[in-house]
């Protein structure tokens, strides 16, 4: 079948470019030799081409136009490819769910910055070249197809329709049995993955908006109605532990919160279920774990804990503000809220440090009702990272402690670091806040999920991605405790001291409902960290945590 063979090559090598790639990253030889590694490695290619047969049936049926439908093919799907050997590269892993949840869940602004760190012009130089060479090629050199028999087209197409029909049966089959294997080529990954995050997310919103304010009955707090109580839950972004100085890191990361003294308790060994912040906090901001992830939906967030409890509750953000995310849903159900980067929805306002939201966090703190829950939402280490500091925070230079990188690299390090001392410095600044509130109080810092900043053995990842690893979710944990707290609470100390050297952050909602003296409904004081079971996470034995 004169011309066929061109064209089945062409769509073959341009599904399979992303499968290849990824089993180069990430398959050693040693991997290989593993009976199952290379069973499953064998799978992945063998569902890669069932989809291939949905390309290959047009130039089939209609033969005379394949060239031109196979240049417009790939100008449709340059960009996935692209997209996905871009991913194996960056991240060493390939293109799923969770990445579209951050591919489609963004703004035009962080998308901009986020490729301005990223992508260089040689590398941008690359995809054009990708995307715009090969279909004048097709278009001119592919030859037409023609058959040599009579029965060589009807059988081509009846073996091309085998194909689809398995793929397609595939596809309708329970959740449960699908093989997302089989859709892990350019031609249907975007699609599909892009369905699955828009199909997951309604359910998601429609599931919370039915639950609007989810009834939480029996809260009751411990502490004297006469008191006042001021509680601050700070969330970090893109924060690792590894960076924090008082984790052991060679950089003074931490000088600003060391001066707070004793007041300041800071946890090692915490770590986060995702490395994507919307994942990751709607675990971490609700009842739900690993092992009941439909309490996303189901229950309420323990913001709708506070209010259960008679608080008034705030959420400031300095993030992105999206209406179609679950984490938007559960901030809306604080009793006032305001979003200091954006006008409005999927709106840019302007690039606001965190250090902004100061003033306002200041005057929350110290209006209003007198029993005050506040959430702030800072856009922390957030790439790119020169754009999180004011110029005056600029400090470190050089190369990084005990590593040898390109200045290139080094100077994204550097400026990272540099941006984990300005949140450090804006942490301070909400702990110092409390000092004149009086009554009790607590401000809980924490981090959504960490970063890879050339940390892991190859020093090539930077970011974070679905292949979380130690740096994407190690996580700075600090606890500022005011005298009145201390003095009404020794426990909290004394508990702390027992804390495990490993805590999961999804438990947090139970540490929360444990420091603002809270009981009710779901809550397990034993997976708060002030003394948390020692299997809690998979925790080794219990060590002190870091107290100034």
């Amino acid at each position: 079948m004169k011309g066929f063979l061109p064209s089945i090559l062409y769509v073959c090598l341009f599904a399979a470019l992303p499968l290849v790639f990824a089993t180069v990253k990430s398959a050693s030889l040693a991997r290989l030799r593993d009976g199952v590694f290379a069973r499953s490695l064998a799978k992945d290619y063998l569902r890669t081409f069932p989809a291939v047969a949905l390309v290959l049936l047009p130039v089939l049926a209609f033969p005379r136009v394949a060239p031109k439908y196979l240049a417009a093919m790939h100008f449709a799907f340059a960009l996935p490819l692209c997209l996905e050997i871009g991913h194996v590269w960056r991240f060493g892993t390939r293109v799923g769910l969770n990445t579209f949840y951050s591919l489609f869940a963004t703004n035009s602004r962080e998308t901009r910055e986020f490729f301005a760190q990223n992508v260089s012009a040689a590398q941008i130089a690359l995809i054009a070249a990708v995307a715009l060479v090969p279909p004048p090629l097709i278009w001119l050199f592919l030859p037409e197809p023609s058959y040599t028999a009579a029965w060589a087209r009807p059988a081509a197409l009846a073996a091309a329709a085998a194909l689809v029909a398995a793929f397609l049966r595939n596809l309708m089959r329970p959740q449960l049995k699908r093989k997302d294997g089989y859709v892990m080529n350019p031609y249907t990954n975007l699609a599909y993955h892009y369905a699955l995050f828009r199909r997951s997310y309604r359910e998601l919103r429609r599931m919370i908006a039915e639950r609007a304010a989810p009834p939480f009955e029996g809260v009751s707090s411990s502490v004297p109605a006469d008191v006042p109580e001021t509680y601050v839950i700070v969330v970090g972004e893109s924060a690792n532990s590894q960076h924090c100085s008082y984790c052991g890191y060679r950089r003074d990361t931490n000088e600003f919160t060391d001066a707070l003294g004793g007041r300041m308790l800071r946890f090692r060994g915490v770590f986060s279920p995702f490395a994507q912040t919307i994942p990751s906090l709607e675990r971490v901001l609700t009842f739900a774990d690993a092992a009941h992830p439909e309490r996303v939906y189901s229950t309420g967030s323990i913001i709708d804990y506070f209010n259960a409890a008679g608080f008034e509750t705030t959420w400031y953000s300095n993030q992105y503000a999206l209406d179609d995310t679950a984490l938007t849903a559960l901030a809306s159900h604080a009793k006032s809220s305001r979003s200091f980067n954006f006008s409005g929805m999927k709106r840019f306002e302007k690039a606001g440090l965190d250090g902004d939201m100061l003033p306002a966090i200041r005057e929350a703190l110290h209006g209003g009702a007198a029993k005050k829950a506040v959430f702030v939402h800072l856009i922390g280490s957030h790439s790119a990272y020169v754009n999180r500091y004011p110029d005056e925070f600029r400090k470190f230079s050089g190369q990084p402690p005990g590593r040898n990188l390109a200045p290139s690299k080094a100077a994204l390090v550097n400026s990272y670091d540099d941006s984990m001392r300005y949140t450090d410095w804006v942490v301070s600044e909400i702990a110092r806040a409390l000092e004149p509130s009086g009554g009790v109080s607590y401000m809980l810092y924490f981090s959504d999920h960490g970063e890879d900043v050339f940390d892991s053995t190859d020093g090539k990842m930077l970011g974070h991605s679905q292949l979380a690893n130690a740096p994407m979710t190690s996580v700075p944990f600090m606890l500022y405790l005011s005298p009145g707290l201390d003095a009404m609470r020794p426990d909290i100390r004394s508990r702390a001291a027992s804390a495990p050297e490993r805590y999961a952050l999804e438990d947090l909602v139970h540490t929360v409902i444990d420091l603002s003296s809270l009981s009710g409904p779901m809550y397990e004081k034993d997976r708060s960290i002030l003394g948390a079971r020692p299997e809690t996470g998979g925790a080794p034995p219990a060590v002190r945590p870091i107290m100034l």
